[in-house]
């Protein structure tokens, strides 16, 4: 049976709150250089055990200023043009290729009982929104909803 692309996406959406799986919506580089220049001025103030607390302390406000950039996978899927939500899906796809299912419920529930095969969904997930979306991809972490 062929499965569907919307009950592809479904899948796609279920796993990745699941797992965890994001965007970072903020570069890393704006939090190094919060964390570096505050450890520099730390360094230059303190020594050694200034450049350890400046360090810490821009980590921390590099953490803290990021605390909410981050999209879950099921809105960057809603905002994906429909010919890369297309690849994604096919990939996805490629990998159930031999699942029998007759919905989108119950390909979510086959899906959620083999470990294997949630993981190589998750892992083509990963790979693909870095890849061929080019965005920063965050795995394991609770997805904020707006």
């Amino acid at each position: 049976m062929v499965i569907r692309y919307n009950d592809i996406l479904t899948v796609i959406r279920t796993v990745g709150e699941e797992e965890g799986i994001g965007v970072t919506i903020t570069e890393s580089a704006k939090g190094g250089l919060i964390a570096g220049a505050s450890c520099f001025v730390g360094g230059v103030v303190g020594g050694p055990a200034g450049l350890a607390v400046g360090g810490a302390l821009g980590g921390a406000a590099a953490a803290f200023l990021a605390r909410d950039k981050f999209k879950p996978v099921s809105e960057v899927l809603a905002e994906l043009p429909e010919e890369r939500r297309e690849a994604l899906a096919e990939a996805v796809r490629r990998i159930l290729g031999t699942v029998d299912a007759g919905d989108a419920v119950e390909l979510v529930a086959m899906v959620q009982g083999n470990a294997l095969l949630k993981a190589k969904i998750a892992q083509e997930m990963v790979t693909f929104l870095a890849a061929q979306v080019n965005v920063p991809v965050v795995q394991g972490q609770q997805a904020i909803r707006s």
